[in-house]
């Protein structure tokens, strides 16, 4: 999404990376590189130490932030502030976010602007505000947003932290109107803020009134169109129809507790049992993409997930006469775009989303009428609900009649649906998101 402005030639990307110091570090956790960046970019590398990176990256931001952003608590998510996870906040995740603003502070003369992305630099804006109070700032939070109470579950100076960094912005950006409520709410109930629910403004520290904004995350149409003349799309688009069967559904998310993959295994094992007729008929392609594999919880999540998925074939194989579930267990775009195209159901029943690209990319490559089965919780649903067949995430039965209902919808409606959704994905792409955050930061765009 951020391709168009970051491909320019007058705009840089500073990004942390860090290499392990030795073999056994790199096994327990994940490093980028600069060499790892992409070469379409003018990329400045902030290089930090093993011992700043992993901590910043892994033990706050994805097993603390993104736990408890995504509702993931207790066993198996967010569970406890140790003293291990004090250290690792003050020398990993803050000392990261000071270390990226003294290299902009070095590295830029004029700024134009500052566009701050995500939950790993939610104290980035107003660390760059000390060195440059007059530039346009603006922070984009890709994940959901939690409620006072859930954010609440941090320690007080975290949260203080987070939120007063994030109102070093002058523009604050969610995907959803709910984030942004929520955000709202906590930086009135939780730092006592003066906060404009109709204007959606805060008012900071310095008395700035901050501006937040909803901004839904889209895909390139024009993008994905040559993308599917690529020959490696084209390829698995022939492979998939010489084993092509009546009824496709297709999955594409990373393997991660949150995208819930293992209740909508449950509910295809559900409908298998409950309509022996589908037997032989429907295969499940699941395209799972590996994630954070140095954490202990996801190699544990993706072990329960193949025992689930074997239990499934075993099961039902035999009657098949093919294993119904099939597995990707890989990073490759142009095999998941194959199979979306021709796809009767696409299953994103994740627990909670920011967004989910996915189900837009769906939208556009469609060759054949399928409906979208997606969770209330997930951001697209926003935008997809009356198009989609909407489930709660955790209910097993729910999720199992929608699938029985998107198999058997007439095709005529499923056309009417399908239309309406890409309709709605066309008039708003990945250029309107950019585009209508640089406008409200009062820098114009033309991404």
């Amino acid at each position: 999404m951020l391709a168009p402005l970051a491909q320019r030639s007058d705009t840089t990307w500073f990004c942390c990376v860090s290499e392990p110091p030795d073999a056994a570090q790199e096994r327990e956790g994940l490093f980028t590189t600069a060499a790892d960046q992409g070469a379409e970019f003018d990329v400045v590398p902030v290089p930090l130490p093993a011992d700043v990176y992993q901590p910043y990256y892994g033990r706050i931001s994805n097993e603390v932030l993104w736990m408890l952003q995504h509702h993931m608590l207790g066993p198996g998510g967010y569970e406890m502030i140790d003293h291990v996870r004090y250290r690792a906040w003050s020398t990993g995740y803050f000392e990261a976010n000071r270390r990226l603003a003294a290299q902009v502070k070095d590295t830029c003369v004029t700024p134009r602007a500052f566009l701050v992305q995500d939950y790993h630099l939610y104290p980035l804006p107003a660390l760059l505000r000390r060195h440059f109070p007059n530039v346009p700032t603006l922070h984009f939070t890709h994940i959901p947003f939690p409620e006072p109470t859930v954010l609440r579950l941090l320690p007080r100076p975290w949260r203080e932290a987070i939120l007063h960094g994030m109102l070093g912005a002058d523009l604050v950006g969610f995907q959803t109107e709910e984030d942004r409520q929520a955000f709202l709410a906590c930086c009135k109930h939780t730092i006592g803020r003066e906060v404009d629910f109709d204007a959606h403004t805060v008012q900071a520290l310095d008395g700035r009134k901050v501006k937040v904004g909803a901004y839904p995350a889209s895909v390139d149409p024009d993008a994905l169109a040559q993308l599917r003349e690529s020959p490696r799309l084209i390829e698995a688009r022939e492979r998939f129809a010489e084993a092509r069967t009546e009824f496709s559904i297709v999955r594409v998310d990373r393997l991660d507790p949150s995208k819930n993959q293992l209740v909508g295994f449950k509910a295809f094992a559900r409908l298998l049992e409950t309509r022996p007729d589908l037997h032989g008929r429907v295969r499940f392609r699941a395209f799972l993409v590996p994630s954070r594999t140095d954490h202990t919880v996801y190699r544990d999540y993706r072990a329960t997930i193949y025992r689930e998925i074997d239990r499934i074939n075993e099961t039902f194989g035999p009657s098949s006469g093919y294993a119904p579930i099939e597995v990707y267990y890989t990073n490759d775009r142009e095999q998941a775009l194959a199979a979306l195209e021709r796809c009767d159901v696409l299953l994103v029943n994740s627990k909670e989303d920011g967004m989910n690209l996915v189900a837009k990319e769906w939208a556009i490559v469609a060759t054949h009428p399928g409906v979208l089965v997606v969770s209330e919780t997930a951001g697209v649903a926003e935008e997809a609900g009356d198009s989609a067949l909407t489930v709660s995430p955790l209910d097993v039965e729910e999720t199992t009649s929608a699938l029985v209902r998107a198999l058997e919808m007439p095709l005529a409606e499923r056309d009417i649906r399908l239309h309406r959704f890409r309709t709605r994905v066309q008039t708003w792409t990945a250029s309107h998101w950019l585009n209508a955050q640089l406008a409200d930061l009062g820098i114009g765009g033309d991404g």
